[in-house]
């Protein structure tokens, strides 16, 4: 595909953003921008942990200053990253997400093909999988860490009133039933940022469609407006029509959802496996430290293919622009980086201090002696029993479509549309995105 025309259909996708004037990977002071995520007390360890590794890289390549550029993660993905890569000036150093974001920026010559790096540095086999960072065989992004979805509950509550993790979606359902009954809210939810609410509505519709149905949406194979994924639509509606979810989520903030259960105003929460860190800190979880549970979304009578593969997979991480290579400093200055952030130590050291799974190959010793918590070890415990993995919707399909979800699942809580419309809508924004052969 040719660059302009790569560029092009970057602009028709940012259309509605604006474009931004951030500094690229060279500068004349040679002064390396490095974007990261890493917002909140939530997030705190993960920030020590960038931080200690550009103290290493700096005395490794001392003739490069770096920037730190903290971007909430939506803003920077879906505003900010795909602004400054149409006028080709991201960050030397960024964070990314890989599948259809990948492919785009590759195909656009923005990412920086870090193949020979991890030759060079001994690491092409090291990862447990780069599949969604890969484009025709090259390797352009890493990821920092794993990740599952599941349920947190509290322990307290399900032993004070004779609970069960339910086996089945109709035990759940029980289960939120009983909940509601007593008062509480059965299911923290903050859906301000529509990717909160798609976590849960995800594997529901994997669960009543199979887990590789989202695989064939951009080719054409599978539909969205299936009678599956409307029963699954359908059943999160109900759901939000029974008063399941906390009232007022499309007004919250990501953060508030753990807040909800921490108070002990909602007794589940669907969510992913880095939230696991806010449960072992007594200055977050306060009375809730270390009382916290885990399971999967269980089991849909009548769903299609495995009911225990789980939503996870290795789609976040660290992208690098292609412009450091013509800068023979800033070039020494990633590689430094990759080998200072990619090793036993940090991966152990996520692991530990925020309960990020390792997205390497760790040794099965370092991993046995890890002081983990007890929820770390269920979520790694839930992982093992499942019978694989199915990534993300969002690494799968094209921006534009997730754009349409995202307004759809918005407007399905608010009770503005029907699960049938919601879908036919995503559908036609599936069939546009599919003919647009420069995407």
């Amino acid at each position: 595909m040719k660059k302009s025309v790569l560029v092009s259909s970057l602009s028709l996708v940012l259309a509605t953003t604006t474009v931004l004037s951030t500094a690229g990977a060279a500068t004349k002071t040679d002064t390396i921008v490095i974007r990261h995520t890493q917002l909140g007390e939530a997030k705190q360890q993960r920030l020590n942990i960038l931080k200690d590794v550009l103290a290493r890289v700096s005395k490794e390549v001392p003739g490069v200053k770096y920037k730190l550029d903290g971007v909430d993660s939506d803003v920077n993905r879906k505003e900010k990253l795909r602004s400054e890569m149409v006028v080709n000036k991201a960050p030397a150093i960024f964070d990314l997400f890989g599948g259809t974001d990948t492919q785009l920026y590759v195909e656009a010559n923005r990412l920086l093909d870090l193949t020979p790096i991890l030759k060079e540095l001994g690491l092409s086999n090291k990862f447990i999988s780069l599949d969604e960072f890969k484009v025709n065989g090259k390797v352009y992004g890493l990821p920092i860490g794993g990740y599952q979805e599941g349920y947190f509950y509290n322990k307290d509550y399900f032993k004070a009133h004779n609970l069960s993790v339910p086996k089945t979606l109709s035990e759940l359902e029980s289960l939120a039933a009983t909940i509601k009954k007593d008062g509480k809210t059965p299911f923290a939810q903050a859906s301000k940022a529509a990717w909160v609410p798609l976590m849960t509505a995800n594997t529901l519709w994997s669960r009543y469609a199979g887990p590789d149905i989202t695989n064939g949406f951009t080719t054409g194979k599978t539909k969205w407006n299936s009678t599956q994924m409307v029963a699954a639509f359908t059943k999160y509606q109900d759901w939000v029509k029974k008063g399941y979810f906390k009232q007022g989520e499309l007004g919250l903030d990501y953060a508030e959802q753990r807040n909800q259960l921490i108070r002990g105003e909602a007794i589940m929460m669907y969510d992913g496996s880095w939230a696991s860190s806010v449960f072992s800190d007594p200055k977050q979880a306060g009375s809730l430290t270390n009382k916290v549970g885990y399971f999967a979304l269980p089991s849909v009578s009548g769903g299609k293919g495995s009911q225990t593969a789980v939503n996870g997979g290795f789609s976040n991480g660290y992208g690098f622009s292609s412009k450091v290579k013509n800068n023979k400093q800033q070039y020494a200055f990633v590689k430094s980086f990759i080998k200072n952030m990619y090793n036993d130590e940090m991966q152990i050291r996520g692991l530990e201090a925020d309960g990020v799974l390792p997205s390497m190959k760790v040794s099965s010793s370092k991993l046995a002696n890890a002081k983990v918590s007890g929820l770390v070890k269920e979520i790694i415990e839930v992982g093992n029993k499942a019978s694989g993995a199915f990534p993300a919707f969002d690494s799968l399909v094209q921006p534009d479509v997730n754009t349409a979800l995202s307004e759809g699942i918005q407007k399905l809580i608010a009770g503005k549309t029907t699960p049938k419309a919601m879908l036919d809508a995503v559908q036609k924004a599936q069939n546009a995105a599919n003919s647009n052969e420069d995407f």
